[in-house]
């Protein structure tokens, strides 16, 4: 397979793996870090609603840290649920 192939194998991969609709053509956004205030998770959210609002795209967010950081990711999941996974737990393969 060519890396474009991959590419697109992978992000189905990832789609599938946290319960995303599995579509190539969707754009697929990943944030992966500590949750913590210099990260800005707040600023984050903010922005991931706007962007939302403007474009067709997918995020998956992976990370851990401060309860309140997690729980305002999974709020914005339960919000946007076939836009928007968080993953607020250490995972290495995804």
């Amino acid at each position: 397979t060519t890396a474009v192939e991959a590419k697109a194998l992978n992000k189905e991969a990832l789609q599938a793996e946290v319960g995303l609709p599995v579509d190539r053509k969707v754009p697929l956004v990943a944030f992966i870090g500590r949750l913590e205030e210099q990260k800005g998770p707040d600023v984050m959210v903010a922005a991931i609603k706007e962007v939302l609002e403007e474009e067709d795209v997918q995020i998956v967010l992976l990370g851990t840290g401060k309860k309140k950081f997690e729980r305002m990711l999974k709020s914005v999941e339960e919000k946007l649920p076939e836009k928007v996974r968080a993953v607020v737990k250490f995972n290495a393969p995804l």
